[in-house]
């Protein structure tokens, strides 16, 4: 947080300006990792596996509160997006409203390595993540041909941590981490189609 004392007109002209600046177009996620840390890698890029994985110790990774950045379409100004973060809960029709659900949705991650997936002619939406803890462990890893796929648990009606709706990628520049979002369980529905 930051506060402004302003006193006089050209102070608060600056004030706005400084605003202005700092404002980002992007809605806040919660990421939180799910199931056993990653095999570290070594220095060559190639899984270590003499380093010990300590995967019950809390990584400041391991948790965070970010923003997606939601970029604009250039021409129109307006940002687009072809799939929804899946729901925490299974439609039920005998229901009359909907349950209570957290302003930020929790996004849970699978240090699992995966292909990533995209077929031609089937849109996805790419959002950059903040730069973070998390970013930053996924880039030091120096993986930009596999992902780890994102879940929102409780979306799927008979598993506890749902299907699959996108993964996590560092850009193949390394310079920061995206997060695709797909069809909800592309990893059947990509093959089928």
């Amino acid at each position: 947080g930051r506060s402004y004392c302003v006193r006089t007109q050209r102070m608060l002209n600056q004030c706005l300006e400084s605003l202005v600046q700092k404002v980002q177009s992007g809605v806040v996620i919660n990421f939180e990792k799910s199931g056993p840390d990653p095999a570290p890698i070594g220095e060559d890029g190639l899984v270590d596996s003499s380093r010990p994985i300590n995967s019950f110790a809390s990584q400041p990774w391991h948790s965070c509160h970010k923003l997606i950045y939601v970029r604009p379409n250039p021409k129109t100004g307006v940002p687009v997006g072809h799939w929804p973060i899946p729901e925490s809960f299974w439609p039920d029709q005998n229901s009359p409203t909907l349950p209570p659900r957290t302003a930020h949705p929790i996004v849970r991650f699978s240090c699992v390595d995966c292909e990533p997936m995209v077929i031609d002619k089937l849109p996805f939406d790419k959002y950059e993540l903040e730069p973070s803890p998390l970013t930053q462990y996924i880039l030091e890893r120096k993986s930009p041909h596999t992902c780890w796929q994102v879940f929102v648990s409780s979306s799927g009606k008979y598993s506890e941590l749902g299907h699959p709706f996108g993964y996590l990628k560092a850009s193949t520049t390394l310079t920061c981490v995206n997060l695709f979002v797909m069809p909800y369980n592309y990893p059947v529905l990509l093959p089928l189609l």
